[in-house]
């Protein structure tokens, strides 16, 4: 009976034992969870405290910020581009980004697969896009910016590969300029390579404090800085196109400024498709290969009266025969917006200039060479200033394309001109 009473007891000991070991690791295991949370892995939590801007940050982005952003998508539809490039691609290229001035297709000996415009008035120069690069591989995207004496041009090239052999580039250029009327305050806006300044907004840049800033090495260490000096600050902001750096910059100080660089805004300097420009009539004892054929006219010359211009012989670089041009002074000022061998591509021209409210028209002409252009031009006037108020209205419009301002045959025009 006492063995019994003694079983029984220990048994009691037993299960009560076993209840407190069961409750105690039930304590240990919460306590272990809770200090997990508050001690290992603390919930994530956002504490959001006000900064305002400074006002030179806010012009920044303001002048900055619609010119970047075209950029970008702009890089990154050309890095996207490994392969030879159909002719839907390069249309939809120049109609989602108007301010370009031309795409081709290069080797790397230098050979033109495709360029479109196949003629351009600035010296074009694809070779740097092939120099070795360490800091990058050859498969990467690569630019570079050229100093041209027509105005700047930047250059884009993209590898492209057959059966994993790099056969060449697909480039796109364009002048720097033609992207700024996507800014608000295009003066107030300072674009530069690391080289040299692309585009100096209204400002002196002598007097600035960009002027003397050792760009190729600071950008080795700094993608973002204030530069000063004794009239103010700048801020800059450092946004890579594939191994070229583009440097924008903006300031709210008063510093000195030169109002007639805001000129080449009104008449830029960019490609053109082709020259259409009056050439002096050759005095007596010159020969033909002596004379000058083109005369550029990036901006009006001099005011004068529109009789003294028609007064004046010239030889138009283009007419209706493939004979060179005869003397005339029978003449009218042609506004075009580009001329093409393709008859296709003036369509597509065009039809993008007609979305901006014009009625455009056509003309099958011949320069010097023999060579047949398709003209697209959307105004024709026997006077010079009205016709640099055609392209002043055609600038306000914000279209990224290029003009040329020529002179032609009055007879020729109209006997060639077609307007739909």
């Amino acid at each position: 009976m006492r063995r019994l009473i003694f079983l029984i007891v220990l048994m009691a000991f037993s299960l009560s034992l076993a209840s407190g070991c069961k409750q105690a690791a039930k304590n240990v295991w919460k306590d272990t969870r809770r200090y997990y949370r508050e001690y290992i892995n603390t919930p994530a939590t956002l504490k959001f405290q006000e900064a305002d801007a400074s006002a030179v940050e806010d012009k920044l982005a303001t002048v900055y910020t619609p010119v970047g952003m075209a950029l970008e998508s702009f890089r990154r539809d050309m890095l996207a581009q490994d392969v030879f490039p159909t002719e839907a691609w390069v249309n939809d290229m120049f109609d989602r980004y108007p301010w370009l001035s031309g795409i081709a297709v290069v080797s790397p000996e230098g050979d033109m697969y495709m360029q479109r415009p196949s003629v351009s008035m600035k010296s074009l120069d694809f070779m740097p896009l092939f120099e070795e690069d360490e800091k990058i591989s050859y498969r990467d995207m690569r630019a570079y910016a050229q100093d041209n004496p027509l105005g700047p041009e930047v250059y884009v090239g993209t590898p492209f590969f057959v059966d994993n052999e790099m056969k060449g580039m697909v480039v796109a250029h364009f002048d720097p300029r033609n992207l700024l009327h996507l800014c608000p305050s295009p003066a107030r806006l300072v674009i530069l390579s690391p080289t040299f300044t692309l585009w100096p907004g209204h400002y002196v840049m002598e007097e600035t404090p960009l002027e003397t800033v050792e760009w190729e090495k600071v950008l080795r260490r700094r993608s973002s800085d204030t530069e000063s000096n004794k009239y103010g600050e700048f801020l800059w902001i450092a946004k890579y196109i594939g191994n070229l750096p583009l440097v924008f910059a903006a300031s709210t100080d008063e510093y000195p400024i030169d109002p007639r660089q805001l000129e080449a805004l009104a008449a830029p300097a960019p490609v053109r498709d082709v020259p259409t420009v009056p050439v002096p009539e050759p005095a007596a004892q010159e020969t033909e290969e002596e004379s000058s054929e083109f005369e550029i006219m990036a901006a009006p010359a001099p005011q004068q009266p529109a009789a003294a211009d028609a007064a004046k012989a010239i030889r138009p670089a283009m007419s209706d025969t493939p004979e060179p041009a005869p003397l005339t002074k029978d003449i009218v000022w042609s506004v075009q917006i580009g001329a093409f061998h393709n008859p296709q591509y003036a369509q597509d021209r065009m039809n993008l200039l007609r979305t901006f409210g014009y009625s455009p028209c056509l003309m099958k002409l011949y320069d010097r060479h023999g060579q047949l252009w398709h003209v697209v031009q959307i105004a024709d006037t026997p006077d010079k200033e009205e016709a640099f108020k055609h392209v002043k209205e055609f600038l306000g419009k914000g279209t990224g394309l290029d003009y040329n301002v020529g002179a032609l045959d009055a007879g020729v025009v109209s006997r060639r001109k077609e307007c739909f």
